[in-house]
Parts: structure tokens; C-alpha cells; sequence
């Protein structure tokens, strides 16, 4: 029945119908990159000084001092009066003492106002700063557990369009309230909303995508962040107050919301909710969209009853026992079991990897400007390299070999000499460059890894697995460092090759339909064991196992597996793993 639906997206074609979605699948992480890295500008650390009268000016330029000297000017005036230059008078004039600044001069040279200058975060407020960026962090944490249960519950277009409001409102509270705990909240509430609708929106675009087509359309939808951050360090060049560059920057998001009404619903989540004649809807709009035509009717209602009875059984089970039903399913079926726990442990891996590398590593120095568009051209290189890895190679070896070659070059750092501080560079810079590969690779893997009915959850489980390892990455590179200088180089190498072993204990993918149910997940798992005990030493996908969207054949769930060595019916036979 997977192949089914996916054969008629097939006969839909890609087109018109599908870059609707893709418009909106572009502008949500368009419209998180400003909000995610944007305090580098608009909460930018500036020099200070004080600024009250009766200081003392000790330096002309900005000292970043935390209190002032002064004087007791009117000792000094009596003194001047009376004309009497007594030994006492003199040592109250020489004595100097130091208080808290309550006033405080900002360089406006480069930025004419950040959040800092505005609230006065310096000295014994500067914690209050730093909140600016954890918050959003948090939220971004939060909604990586509540979109994805809503994306699977009340679907990927409800979850997109309601959500699109709360950024907005959100967006706009930020940039205007003038009291700076409401901004706070706010900017929690924009990162939470943002991540619950990413990922949906993510994969309402897979699962509307023909096979041919989805890894190309998965590994481009990774590009609009890259470029939101150089978009992003364009108009910070120009726009140097906070909230200026804040409600500028945040463009994408306001077009989000126009965008998120005229989307459709995934027609495979519509069937498997029991809204058969929408999905049917849906479909004949998008064949209608793109110039195609749909099976005949009997047929297409045929191929929505299946595919709505094939979730009935489980989405029973769920409801006995609400969620505890739904874990107990999962965690029954050994190979979605191990879906579920892998996949969050290699992204948290990787992310380690992916944020303490640059963490761990010289930045660029100078003009923050320069270094922030730099830092989008890094992240965007790997987009184009990662489409033609992603489609030479499958998954696994894919991943693997770029778990394994970033985690190599981390070790291998730690022996360079600083005569050879040369080596050590190409030595980050690639290993930089394969787990930004990897990362972007990793989310049409998860994609393609669950099914249906808890893709969404399964997706952003893997982005809070993500999320705790960006947390716990300044840790290993501030602190360990100050141990010892290689620690951190060790431990980011072996998050990388312990993360390159893990991926085999996962299924293959590439080039296969994706899953509808958790059944079919462990019948695609059976199928890729068999292929795997006859091809076991070749890196790809043999031509003869892929998806035939376009035959007649026996088809299997998640995709066709037909042998040419042996006749099928001898592996339907054989039921061992």
C-alpha cells in the first residue's frame, strides 16, 4: 500500500502543486536563522565607559569600567576660599575613591544600538544578556516535543498555519515592547513556535514528493537557512539598530503566514485519519495543479481505503492506553525500537561535533559582519556537496563515511605541530564540511526512517537530541580546554566515530517509499537484511533493489525488492533476519 500511494505521486509528477509547499518548507528555516544566530548582531558586545558627572576621565577611550573615580569637589572648593592649603585639606583632595556607575557612554562606532546599550547589561547585569540568547534555545528545545505530537495529531497544515500567527505576533513583540522580560518571553515563545512548525512543514514536502525526487528536494530545503544567515549579515551591514535590523531580517517570517493558508494537507496523513474524501480532494487538486491525471476512481478508492485500513489496527492499540499504548507498540518492534533510540543519539553526537567545531577552532576575527556571512557560505557549500553524495552513495555508507571522516580529522589535529598550523586548518575545514554534509543528510534520513504516523514525532525527537548536544558542546570546548588543550579535539573525534558505527545498526533507505505504518518499518526491515546478506560488500544500492514506481511487479512494503540471483519466492520462504 506504500507503494501504491507513492506510485500515484508519481503519476501526479512534481510540479506547480508541490512548490507551494516547498515555499513554505524554505521560509520556516528562512525565518529561524535570524532568530537562532541573530544576537551576534542585534545583542553585539560593545566597549563602554562611564558617564556621570564628577569623574574623573583616567583614559579617553572606552575602558568597559564598572565604576567611577571621584572626588570630594566640595572640600577642595573651601580650600580654594580660604587660601589655606592645610595638609588635611590636601589629603582630601587626593582622595579618590571608587563607586558603582550607574551611567554608562556606549561606543556607537559600528553598532548604533543593541540590546545591551538599551537595558544597560553590563558589569553585574551582564547575565541578564546572555538570557537573550539561552531563551530562544529552550524554546527551540520545547518545540521539538510539542510539534511534533501536534504535526501528528492535528496535522502538518494545521501546525504550520496556526503557528504562523503565533511567530508573527511573536516577531512583532520582540521588535517593539519596550520592557525587556516580555521580549524575553517572546522570544521564547517564537523559538518553541518555529520548531514545531519546521519540521511538519518538512514533512508535509516529503511525503508529497515523488521518489525520484525526494532526496534532491530534502537536501535543497537545508539551503534557505544558509542563506537567511549571509541575507541576514547583508542588512546588518546597513541597519546597525537592534530592532531595526530585527523586524527587517524577519521578512521571512511574515511571508510565512500568507503562504501557510494557501497549502494542502498531506493526503497520506488525511487517509490515515479516516478524511478519505479530502484526501481524494487534495489529490485531484494536485494532479489538476500540475497537468496530470489521477488512477481511475474505483482504483484511487480503492488505494485511500487501504491505505486508511492499514492504520486502523495500530491507531487502535494507541487509543487503548492513549500514549502508553503508542510507546508499547513502538518498543514491541525490534526494528522501530531501534529507529527511535539511534537516530536521537547520533544527531546528539553529531551536533557536538557540527557546534564544537567552531566553537573549538580560531574564528575568522575582525569585521563581525565578514564572519558572519562567511559562516552562511560554509553551511551552504555543503547543500550542493551533500546532493550528489547523498545520490551517488545510500544512506548508511554515506553517513557513516562522513561520521568517520570528521571524527578522524578532530584526532588527527590534536598531532599536528604548530609549525604545520596550515594542516591544521584543511584538517577542521574538512572535517567541518563533512558534518554540515552529514547534518543536512540526516534529515531525509529521519524522514525517510519513520512512518507516517509518527514522522513528525520521530523528526523532532531527533532535533531535541540535536538540541542537547548544542547545549553540551561549549561545555567540552570552555572548559576542558582549560584542562588540557587536546581534550576537546578527542572528544568531539570519538562523538564522531561512535556516531559513524551507530548508523549501521539503521536500516537502508535510499531510493524506497517511504513507510506508512510501524509494520511496515519491520517488513522493510526483514527485506533489507536479505539484500544485505547478498550484497554485503558493495557501498551501493544494487540497480536491481530500488523503487519501480512505474511497474507492475510484486511490490514489498516501503519500496519493490526484487532478486534476479534468486526467484522471489524462495525469500518469501525464508523469514529469518
Amino acid at each position: 500500500m506504500a507503494d501504491d500511494i507513492d506510485a500515484i505521486f508519481t503519476q501526479i509528477g512534481f510540479g506547480n502543486w508541490q512548490l507551494i509547499a516547498i515555499t513554505a518548507a524554505i521560509l520556516g528555516p528562512a525565518a529561524l536563522a535570524p532568530a537562532l544566530i541573530g544576537s551576534t548582531l542585534t545583542n553585539a558586545q560593545v566597549p563602554y565607559r562611564c558617564r556621570e558627572a564628577g569623574t574623573l576621565n583616567i583614559t579617553e577611550g572606552f575602558d568597559n569600567g564598572c565604576s567611577r573615580s571621584s572626588e570630594l569637589v566640595s572640600d577642595v572648593q573651601i580650600a580654594y576660599n580660604t587660601t589655606q592649603w592645610t595638609p588635611t585639606i590636601q589629603e582630601t583632595f587626593n582622595n579618590v575613591s571608587n563607586t558603582s556607575c550607574s551611567s554608562w557612554e556606549y561606543d556607537t562606532s559600528v553598532f548604533t544600538s543593541t540590546i545591551t546599550m538599551e537595558w544597560g547589561f553590563i558589569c553585574e547585569d551582564a547575565w541578564l544578556s546572555s538570557l537573550y540568547q539561552m531563551v530562544i534555545s529552550a524554546g527551540c528545545m520545547m518545540g521539538d516535543v510539542v510539534g511534533g505530537a501536534v504535526g501528528d495529531r492535528l496535522g502538518r497544515r494545521a501546525t504550520l498555519r496556526y503557528g504562523s500567527l503565533v511567530v508573527v505576533a511573536a516577531v512583532l513583540g520582540i521588535g517593539l515592547l519596550p520592557i525587556y522580560s516580555l521580549v524575553l518571553v517572546c522570544r521564547l515563545v517564537l523559538g518553541l513556535t518555529l520548531s514545531s512548525i519546521i519540521y511538519p512543514t518538512y514533512n508535509l514536502v516529503m511525503e508529497t514528493t515523488p521518489t525520484s525526487q525526494r532526496t534532491i528536494v530534502g537536501m535543497i530545503l537545508c539551503a534557505p537557512y544558509s542563506v537567511s544567515v549571509m541575507v541576514f549579515a547583508g542588512l546588518g551591514y546597513f541597519l546597525r539598530d537592534w530592532r531595526t535590523l530585527h523586524l527587517t531580517s524577519s521578512i521571512f517570517a511574515f511571508l510565512l503566514l500568507p503562504v501557510s493558508w494557501v497549502v494542502d494537507e498531506s493526503p497520506r496523513w488525511l487517509a490515515q485519519k479516516g478524511y478519505l474524501e479530502e484526501a481524494k480532494r487534495v489529490l485531484k487538486k494536485a494532479a489538476a495543479y500540475n497537468g496530470s491525471t489521477l488512477p481511475p476512481p474505483e482504483e484511487l478508492d480503492k488505494i485511500i481505503q487501504k491505505l486508511a485500513a492499514a492504520d486502523s489496527e495500530q491507531m487502535c492499540t494507541e487509543s487503548k492506553n492513549s500514549s502508553l499504548g503508542g510507546l508499547k507498540l513502538i518498543f514491541s518492534n525490534r526494528p522501530m525500537a531501534t529507529i527511535v533510540i539511534i537516530t536521537p543519539l547520533t544527531w546528539f553526537l553529531m551536533a557536538i561535533v557540527y557546534l564544537g567545531i567552531p566553537l573549538n577552532v580560531n574564528n575568522f576575527g575582525g569585521n563581525p559582519f565578514i564572519y558572519m556571512a562567511l559562516t552562511g557560505v560554509m553551511e551552504l557549500a555543503p547543500t550542493i556537496v551533500g546532493v550528489v553524495f547523498s545520490k551517488r552513495f545510500s544512506r548508511v555508507p554515506a553517513m557513516s563515511i562522513s561520521f568517520f571522516g570528521a571524527g578522524l580529522c578532530c584526532l588527527v589535529v590534536t598531532a599536528v605541530t604548530e609549525e604545520l598550523w596550515w594542516l591544521s586548518w584543511i584538517l577542521v575545514m574538512v572535517a567541518m564540511e563533512m558534518i554540515s554534509t552529514n547534518y543536512m543528510m540526516s534529515y531525509v534520513w529521519a524522514a525517510e526512517l519513520y512512518p507516517t504516523v509518527i514522522r513528525s514525532r520521530g523528526s523532532c525527537s531527533c532535533s531535541l537530541g540535536g538540541h542537547f548536544g548544542f547545549v553540551i558542546a561549549p561545555f567540552i570546548t570552555d572548559f576542558l580546554a582549560k584542562r588540557s588543550w587536546w581534550l576537546p579535539n578527542v572528544i568531539l573525534g570519538l562523538c564522531g566515530v561512535v556516531a559513524g558505527a551507530l548508523v549501521f545498526l539503521l536500516p537502508e533507505t535510499k531510493d524506497l517509499n517511504l513507510c506508512e505504518t510501524v509494520q511496515d518499518v519491520e517488513e522493510r526491515w526483514k527485506a533489507s537484511k536479505r539484500k544485505q546478506s547478498h550484497d554485503r560488500y558493495n557501498l551501493e544500492v544494487p540497480s536491481n533493489v530500488r523503487s519501480n514506481d512505474d511497474s507492475s511487479e510484486t511490490r514489498g512494503i516501503g519500496g519493490n525488492y526484487k532478486y534476479q540471483e534468486v526467484p522471489p519466492v524462495e525469500y518469501e520462504a525464508d523469514d529469518r533476519i
